[in-house]
């Protein structure tokens, strides 16, 4: 088993302290080297269906909570999910194509022909609450080949789509998603950070 990246041990301070029964398991990019760069940006959601595939009966749950590695959670995230916590897909926003203008529906023609009607963006991929239902349904069209070239935020949408759980915008990000800077957290926002990355 590979070391826990440093701050993701963020979120396991914050876990600790205000939900304790959630338990955090690390799931590593497997792209590796510079000619996997661009899979391993554009793929980076791909090990974690692969995870749930190999693993869901070992770690059991109604829901799960994806996130990304340099997160930063000082809320309950019960609370923080409260309205939308029976959902199957709860996402921090939702894109459509006839409605929203964003930079990755240039590459809809990526898809396969048989999704490109239901193209979908979840912005950003991360803070997305899943049941286990739907995690399990979207695991088996999301890991087919054909979806490999698309990037997550538009993989995920589409899938779900397709198969008729439409993602959820969750209502509370919009008050306590807070963007900071990578180096720090702003406490005086409670929230579940997801800082910028500068470029």
């Amino acid at each position: 088993m590979k070391p826990i990246p440093k701050k993701s041990k963020h979120l396991q301070k914050t876990k600790k302290l205000l939900n304790p029964d959630a338990e955090i398991i690390t799931v590593m990019n497997t792209f590796h080297g510079l000619e996997d760069k661009k899979k391993a940006w554009l793929c980076s959601d791909i090990p974690m269906y692969q995870w749930y595939v190999e693993n869901s009966k070992k770690y059991p749950a109604k829901r799960y909570l994806l996130v990304e590695w340099d997160c930063w959670c000082d809320v309950d995230l019960a609370e923080y999910f409260n309205k939308v916590w029976d959902c199957d897909l709860v996402v921090p926003s939702v894109m459509y194509p006839e409605r929203d203008s964003w930079c990755w529906f240039s590459t809809i023609n990526q898809l396969p022909e048989s999704a490109v009607k239901y193209a979908v963006g979840v912005v950003p991929f991360c803070g997305i609450l899943i049941s286990n239902k739907a995690f399990k349904l979207i695991c088996k069209e999301i890991l087919k080949p054909e979806y490999s070239k698309v990037i997550s935020e538009l993989r995920l949408g589409t899938v779900a789509t397709l198969l008729n759980i439409d993602p959820v915008p969750n209502p509370v990000p919009s008050r306590i998603l807070g963007w900071r800077g990578v180096s720090s957290f702003d406490k005086e926002y409670k929230g579940r950070h997801h800082p910028r990355k500068t470029l």
